[in-house]
């Protein structure tokens, strides 16, 4: 008896926490758009998908997303092992901000938008393409 009121005060304890947490995270956001590098960027929004990094791609697809929807990344810290001629994929969640207009982003303007991460939330290394 003692053990199930000790757990349910500490789930009723963390779902506060958590859930303050969210609110505050959605909060952060900065609604405001803003000039990077020359580039009109969107308003800050979360972004979660899956992140392709080698030598010469920084691509990054949106959950849901079809293949062809794909963003160039910008403001990712390369890690150990990337940048190299095998590609590696990241599962991300990041704050981040999208080109306002399309263009030609990335390498040889493959890429319709740039997308800016300004807060990296987490990261996953996928094993395998």
């Amino acid at each position: 008896m003692r053990y199930l009121l000790i757990s349910a005060l500490a789930a009723a304890i963390i779902g506060l926490v958590l859930a303050s947490g969210l609110a505050f995270a959605e909060e952060a956001l900065d609604p405001t758009p803003m000039t990077w590098r020359g580039v009109q960027m969107g308003p800050e929004q979360v972004f979660e998908g899956d992140y392709t990094v080698n030598y010469q791609t920084s691509a990054f697809l949106p959950d849901g997303a079809p293949k062809a929807d794909a963003f160039w990344l910008a403001g990712w810290e390369d890690r150990p092992g990337d940048g190299g001629d095998l590609p590696r994929r990241y599962h991300i969640v990041f704050v981040g901000r999208r080109t306002v207009e399309p263009g030609k982003y990335g390498s040889l303007g493959a890429y319709r938008h740039t997308v800016l991460i300004t807060r990296l939330v987490s990261e996953r290394l996928l094993i395998g393409r």
